[in-house]
């Protein structure tokens, strides 16, 4: 892991995620950036984040934003003063852009292996109006996004919770999840949650599960069949049960219409627990 982006809002939570980010790169050597996107309530490509001012832009506009690029900057170099920094790079960018946009288009061109995100979490019905943009980003990253909503003093995984129906092929992201299991030397719990809608041999289950853990190398870790209502429920009751520091699950990122009609397992998790959780959007 060579590159760790942040994408921040300067809120509570985001600083948890920077923190925890510090945590990972220290044990990684991996460079941080912090990056932050001002979107205005109408996007005007008239401004650029250096606070140059293109052709067109009225003079209110222009006040308007050469104050808050200033003020973004001086919260920008505040966030990085306010945690020990030693042994690790960081840098930060501001952007005048769409966050969605912007954030896709770093993790391509600067090769981001991991993003770490705060999240809010939201639900009913201001999550099925708007969704956050935490939940955008599992959508549609490329690369691992690791959710965080607590603070995380001294940010250890010991419990790592792996959930998934192992019938798609997870072999991508297979690899990047031990990769995080082995970063920090711990114990990893497949799972696969039984649910009355498509039950299925608890006995067969586990010989899919034990079949899957020798396919891809799996060492230090556990079989577990989960039985519950729902699949989401049943990973957030089995995370609980074994204390787990970490929830890692694969998401297809599906978008647009068939999301809202058929939603995501891996993206409700991300609104609703308070474990952080990982997740890799398989192609």
């Amino acid at each position: 892991m060579k590159r760790i982006l942040v994408p921040t809002d300067f809120s509570e939570e985001a600083r948890n995620a920077y923190q925890v980010a510090l945590a990972i790169a220290h044990r990684t050597g991996a460079a941080i950036k912090l990056l932050h996107v001002v979107e205005t309530p109408y996007y005007s490509p008239n401004f650029s984040a250096t606070g140059d001012v293109m052709v067109g832009s009225n003079g209110m506009e222009q006040v308007y934003m050469l104050r808050l690029l200033e003020s973004t900057k001086e919260h920008m170099n505040e966030l990085i003063r306010s945690y020990p920094t030693e042994g690790v790079e960081v840098v930060h960018e501001v952007e005048v852009d769409r966050p969605i946009s912007k954030i896709k288009r770093t993790i391509k061109d600067d090769n981001v292996d991991l993003v770490v995100m705060g999240s809010k979490g939201s639900s009913g019905f201001d999550e099925f109006l708007i969704g956050s943009n935490t939940e955008k980003v599992v959508r549609a990253a490329e690369c691992p996004v690791l959710t965080v909503k607590h603070q995380h003093r001294d940010f250890n995984v010991r419990e790592i919770v792996l959930a998934s129906d192992f019938k798609r092929e997870v072999g991508q992201a297979m690899e990047k999840f031990k990769m995080f299991q082995e970063l920090f030397g711990a114990r990893v719990h497949l799972v696969y949650i039984n649910t009355p809608g498509a039950f299925e041999s608890s006995t067969n289950l586990k010989q899919k599960l034990e079949h899957a853990a020798q396919k891809y190398g799996l060492q230090n870790y556990t079989i577990n069949v989960y039985n519950d209502t729902v699949e989401e429920d049943g990973i957030l009751h089995f995370a609980q049960e074994v204390r787990a520091d970490l929830i890692m699950m694969a998401t297809h990122g599906r978008t647009g219409f068939a999301h809202l009609l058929s939603g995501s397992i891996a993206e409700d998790l991300v609104n609703h627990t308070q474990i952080p959780v990982l997740t890799l959007q398989l192609k």
